[in-house]
């Protein structure tokens, strides 16, 4: 770029000018700006006040003011008020103004308050509830609107809809503001149309259903009841979690090389479409299976202890069980700190897995000391007499285990957990036992209803750790239009010391059926003892853990009275009262893993009563039931899906009926109801005899005179409905009936039913609601299609 010549002229004569100055002319200009006046002092400030504010305190705010009165200005200080009480979330505004005044200025902070919320409106909303759109917006009546809020509560709400299968719905709000700044926050929902999960589609998968794989996964298609299930909602959380559960599944069933791609959704209309690709790889199976360190048990012991087997599929979860065997096994040697750590070794070419353990076994340690913790009301003796581990024995981990088992199964705890720690000795471990205790006493009074039994009073006490021994006192007392039952008693677990159960009971009942009256008075007691106590540990290879034999002397006072005119003739026989005087040995199991909600194990018992020691009676009963209990699902919650089976046989030989043969009227079986056979009226199953008119014509009449065997069979699925408020419900198929002791039982007379109901446990007693339906009603059954009862145990 050229410059003009003038302009070049000029510039070289000034800096010759400057280049030509004297030094001193330097010093005097710089001396000149030294001499400046100095600028002017900060004012003091004379006064603070504050302007604006309706509702908020002016006290509330000057604590927030650092700037005083007095004091010089110090803008630093101010900047530092406003943000001050702007953080104090009340104010749209804050500002500051200088006023004039003796002796400085004042300072006047100006803020402008956010609108009161006065009320919250919702319009729009068809679908989802005001109560959880309030709960998310963010936004409450009563304090100070945040614009922050509001709009993060917009998000929120989004998602709330989102998650109802409304993902188009858009959230609005506007706000309306009067004179004395209350205002009402209206927001406007447009919901849109449903959209839901139509299919579930798997790319590249070969070994597994598409329906066992949907199974896996916690998203659902939607159908005909997704209105009330709630399935075919998309929820992303759950479709990631869905990807974790597909891999721990494939893992587990030994492709161990599974991928699993995240979920591609697509929307067609209203429709989702998730589809899931995934890789499974090739099956692995377990190979070989070695064992090195301190090797203390044979090869074949190692290998059972682990639960693996060469050949069979490779999962992991089984190798986590393995750990906890193997560790139980050194445990059982006394070794209670024992290490067990798992290696892996792929071979892709046979497509196996082998298995190396690494096992550290540590010292053999004996029990120092027990420790109880937890127990509030129940006795230090109660949960020590319960352990399979004393003191000063050597430690076991089999007898850890059971000891946690039999302390929970006292029923007296919610929770129970056993830990060793240990001590500054190497030999030695204390243990920690921690419980929870549980409600064992209840109280209930008040009238109830019941299908079987009509109107009831009822009024039970129950207490099962009396006085905190684990001692069991009940009085029970109902009164109804065709039962009274009267009870009482008690029940100490431990006698003298020793595992001996003893129990006396003192009772008087009455039941009306159509024809008769059939009741008794009297008074029973009881003993059992288990059978591991006498050292009998297994019989033909079979545990004997968890067995008592028991004995029962009942004494009682059986009437039949109150015949109508139709009784048949072997209830005419039976008119009358007479003593019977029996003992009922018996044999129980019980290794149910919780005493009032089992979900696994079972209650097995015999028993052969034995009446005509003394008294007017004579007969024998032999009854067998068994229960099992097979937990088929476990939520990651724990929530239990549980099959339980139980079958009840009995048979019994006596002197009564017409035949000489049958069992007293008192004693004999009457299946029907909600605790035998559902769908079918209360006891007015088993065998039936007409009643014939003086004339010898025979009459309609066609009544139930019980039997003297009986075979039962109840099938039972239980779920979860509402877990945390106990309530469940079953769904359930019964079969069987009662015979004659000539007729004997025959499979072609069982009588079938199916149905399904809700149990809860309520503050007021048990409610039980279970409709039946007969699948094979003959002619003469009474049938009764809902069962329920309230107010009364069942």
């Amino acid at each position: 770029m050229n410059t003009p010549r003038p302009l070049r002229l000029a510039v070289a004569a000034l800096v010759a000018a400057l280049a030509a100055m004297p030094v001193h002319a330097h010093a005097q200009a710089m001396a000149t700006q030294q001499t400046e006046p100095p600028a002017a002092r900060a004012p003091v400030v004379a006064a603070v006040r504050v302007a604006g504010q309706r509702r908020v305190e002016e006290s509330a705010i000057r604590i927030h003011l650092s700037q005083k009165t007095g004091a010089v200005l110090d803008e630093s200080l101010v900047d530092a008020d406003i943000k001050a009480v702007y953080g104090m979330g009340f104010f749209e505004t804050v500002w500051v103004t200088r006023e004039p005044a003796a002796g400085g200025v004042d300072l006047v902070y100006h803020v402008t308050e956010r609108p009161y919320i006065a009320a919250i409106v919702f319009d729009g909303n068809e679908n989802v509830d005001v109560k959880d759109l309030e709960a998310v917006v963010g936004v409450r009546s009563r304090t100070v609107f945040d614009p922050q809020k509001a709009w993060e509560g917009l998000r929120e709400a989004k998602k709330t809809y989102a998650g109802e299968g409304y993902p188009d719905a858009e959230v609005t709000y506007t706000l309306d503001v009067d004179e004395e700044g209350l205002a009402t926050v209206k927001y406007h929902v447009v919901e849109g149309n449903k959209v839901l999960v139509e299919d579930i589609r798997f790319e590249g998968v070969k070994a597994f259903s598409k329906r066992k794989l949907r199974g896996v996964m916690t998203t659902r298609r939607k159908w005909m009841f997704s209105w009330v299930t709630g399935a075919g909602i998309l929820k992303h959380e759950e479709l990631q979690t869905d990807v974790e559960r597909l891999t721990a599944f494939y893992y587990d069933q030994g492709y161990i090389q599974v991928r699993v791609d995240d979920p591609e959704v697509t929307r067609e209309g209203d429709d989702l479409i998730v589809t899931v690709r995934i890789e499974e790889g090739e099956q692995y199976r377990i190979g070989k299976l070695q064992f090195e360190g301190e090797v203390l048990l044979g090869q074949e012991e190692l290998v059972k202890a682990s639960r693996l087997e060469t050949g069979t599929l490779f999962r992991p979860s089984r190798l986590r069980e393995s750990i906890f065997g193997l560790t139980e096994a050194y445990g059982n040697l006394g070794h209670a700190f024992a290490e067990v750590i798992p290696d892996t070794d792929l071979n892709p070419d046979e497509k196996t897995v082998d298995v190396h353990f690494k096992l550290s076994s540590g010292p053999v340690v004996s029990v120092d000391r027990i420790d109880i913790k937890g127990n509030t009301k129940t006795r230090d003796y109660v949960v020590r007499r319960e352990m399979r581990i004393q003191e000063g024995e050597r430690f076991s981990g089999k007898g850890l285990r059971e000891s946690k088992e039999r302390v929970r199964r006292t029923g007296l705890f919610d929770e129970v957990d056993i830990a060793s720690t240990r001590t500054d000795l190497a030999d030695q471990v204390n243990l920690l036992v921690d419980v929870k205790e549980g409600r064992t006493g209840t109280f209930s009074a008040g009238a109830g209803f019941s299908s079987e039994d009509s109107l009831l009073a009822n009024a039970r006490i129950t207490e099962r750790n009396l006085f905190g021994r684990a001692q069991t006192a009940t009085v029970n007392v109902d009164f109804g239009s065709r039962r009274q039952n009267y009870r009482l008693g008690f029940t100490e677990p431990w006698a003298f010391d020793i595992p001996l159960l003893l129990g006396i009971d003192a009772f008087s009942w009455n039941y009306r059926f159509s024809d008769f009256e059939r009741g008794g008075t009297g008074a029973s007691v009881r003993a059992s003892y288990p059978l591991w106590e006498l050292g009998l540990r297994s019989l033909w290879g079979l545990s004997l853990d968890e067995i008592r034999a028991g004995l029962e002397y009942r004494i009682e006072n059986a009437v039949i009275q109150g015949l109508s005119r139709t009784a048949p003739a072997s209830i005419v026989l039976e008119q009358g009262s007479k003593l019977t005087s029996s003992l009922r040995p018996s044999i129980v199991r019980n290794t149910v893993d919780q005493p009032f909600d089992p979900s696994e194990g079972s209650i097995n018992s015999i028993s052969a009563e034995f009446a005509g020691l003394g008294g007017e009676s004579d007969f024998w009963k032999l009854d067998v039931a068994s229960r099992w209990y097979w937990p088929l699902y476990t939520s990651e919650a724990g929530r239990k899906l549980v099959y339980s089976f139980n079958a009840t046989f009995g048979y019994g030989v006596g002197d009564a009926g017409t035949t000489g043969a049958e069992l007293p009227l008192s004693e004999r079986y009457f299946p029907g109801g909600i605790n035998t056979i559902r769908g079918f009226s209360a006891r007015s199953l088993g065998p039936r005899e007409d009643f014939c008119e003086t004339d010898g014509v025979t009459c309609d009449y066609d009544e139930p005179i019980g039997g003297s065997s009986e075979l039962i069979f109840n099938n039972e699925v239980i779920f979860p409905i509402i877990p945390d408020a106990g309530v469940k419900g079953v769904v359930f198929f019964d079969a069987g009936n009662a015979f004659s002791r000539d007729a004997g039982i025959d499979i072609g007379e069982f009588r079938y039913a199916v149905g399904f109901g809700m149990r809860w446990l309520s503050p007021f007693g048990p409610l039980r609601i279970e409709l039946g339906f007969p699948l094979n009603k003959q002619e003469g059954d009474s049938e009764s299609l809902v069962l329920f009862s309230f107010g009364t145990p069942y």
